[in-house]
């Protein structure tokens, strides 16, 4: 009996494998999940909260190919060369997201033996995340300018802003969304002469770049240009736009209206705990792209780089995350996002986890007097090993037809990068971070030199990867 049972799970089991690949031919080219439910739809809807919950601007087939390189390789894998930094970032990443989609290791052992259908796998689930990020983006279109209103029922925009207008009228162009674009520091110059500052910026007099935080970022009332963690990302802004993302539109506007909905929210859909710094730049990306007059999605907007911005960000909660000014940030977002999860645990491990060089840097004096903590040690992580075949090659190739012409224009991922990205400023140093160290031990083998991604990897941001090691 216990033999002709187990014959009987192999049997459905590769029934379902192959009712998998049989989706895999019927996946639509944008990555979205068709009507009726088919075996892909646990991975393209764990795809879809990647960009959301994990990096807004990795490049995810580059993260699956390397994790899964690692993870599968043979055990007498040549370790001649060492690995590089971007390659074990990958791979960290990798295994933080792989947590959250399940039975992935038994479903890679048996595409292994269908290279084709493991490279259209890894570009369905890029292609779900990309559709996801672009979702929300076009959900904040219009629906992202009541949350830059004070008090939406009584304010309006002047010069009106209508959902018929394009976004032209918008960013430096409009004076109420120049103000929340405009650094902080620079609100009371701004406010002296709004015209003026708008006209500086156009002008390209002034360059805005992710040296600056911008007010948007900050609840003014309490921002404190000796101490510049004051207010950050407490903003109502910002709190709206998240809340709006991962717990309904319907909570935007206010924490008490979180799960009414009849439809449950991404955060809750997806099992997320609690707001994470990750998730709130999300967010927060996604409002400066609202605000400003770019049509179609694009990490860099006039000098700003939002993959900068986006990354700065993260390292500076992640350098700071036992000091107390962060874990009063964490609990300020706690309170503002009541019934995230019921207070039930998590039924899956979530971890939410051009430079202008004249321009003074926003992360100088950012701590005030405080001292900024040393980076913590990275976990380390088991690999299951498997017989690897021959699919490498494939893999690469792969990567190289997929970046050879645009995926999704423009290509969503920060500016600069490592492996045969095009020349860009290099990101300057942060006087508050720890000089660069070299990679702890490698994990699973170096791959040959990936064929040009654009952005770069994990990261792709500057040639630092400490947020993507978290």
């Amino acid at each position: 009996m216990p033999e002709s049972t187990d014959q009987n799970a192999g049997s459905r089991s590769d029934e379902c494998f192959e009712a998998l690949l049989q989706s895999l031919d019927d996946t639509s080219s944008t990555g979205r999940k068709q009507k009726k439910s088919n075996p892909l739809d646990p991975y393209l809807t764990a795809a879809r909260f990647f960009r959301l919950n994990y990096d807004l601007f990795a490049n995810i087939f580059v993260i699956l190919r390397d994790g899964i390189l690692a993870e599968f390789e043979p055990e007498d894998a040549d370790h001649n060369q060492e690995q590089n930094e971007e390659t074990q970032a990958n791979i960290h990443l990798f295994t933080t997201f792989a947590k959250s989609i399940p039975n992935l290791s038994n479903l890679i052992t048996k595409l292994e033996r269908e290279p084709e259908s493991l490279t259209s796998f890894l570009k369905s689930m890029e292609s779900a995340a990309n559709a996801a990020r672009c979702d929300d983006t076009g959900s904040l279109k219009h629906a992202g300018l009541q949350y830059m209103l004070d008090d939406p029922a009584k304010d309006h925009f002047d010069p009106l802003i209508l959902k018929s207008h394009s976004k032209a009228l918008r960013g430096w162009n409009h004076p109420q969304t120049a103000r929340l674009l405009c650094p902080a520091r620079d609100v009371a110059e701004f406010d002296m002469d709004p015209q003026a500052y708008m006209d500086k910026v156009n002008a390209g007099e002034k360059k805005i770049s992710a040296k600056q935080w911008p007010s948007m970022f900050y609840d003014m009332s309490m921002y404190d240009p000796k101490n510049k963690k004051k207010g950050f990302l407490r903003s109502r802004v910002v709190i709206q736009a998240w809340r709006h993302i991962f717990t309904g539109p319907m909570s935007a506007l206010s924490k008490e209206h979180i799960g009414r909905s009849s439809k449950p929210g991404k955060g809750k859909m997806h099992h997320l705990a609690e707001p994470g710094i990750r998730n709130i730049m999300y967010a927060a990306c996604q409002m400066y792209f609202t605000a400003s007059n770019a049509e179609s999605w694009t990490p860099v907007i006039g000098a700003m780089d939002l993959g900068d911005l986006y990354y700065r960000a993260v390292d500076i909660i992640q350098d700071s995350a036992d000091q107390q000014w962060v874990k009063d940030l964490m609990k300020f977002w706690k309170d503002e996002t009541p019934g995230l999860t019921d207070n039930r645990p998590s039924k899956r491990c979530r971890v939410a986890t051009a430079n202008d060089s004249g321009t003074d840097d926003d992360m100088d004096d950012f701590f005030g007097d405080d001292t900024a903590t040393t980076e913590q040690d990275d976990q380390e992580t088991e690999t299951h090993r498997a017989q690897l075949t021959n699919n490498g090659e494939s893999l690469n190739q792969a990567a190289t037809a997929q970046n050879g012409g645009p995926h999704t224009p423009p290509p969503s991922s920060p500016a600069p990068s490592r492996i045969g990205s095009p020349a860009v400023p290099e990101r300057e140093q942060s006087p508050l971070s720890d000089p660069p160290t070299s990679p702890s031990a490698s994990v699973g083998r170096n791959t040959k030199q990936v064929a040009r991604v654009p952005r770069g990897g994990a990261r792709g941001c500057r040639g630092k990867a400490k947020s993507r090691r978290r």
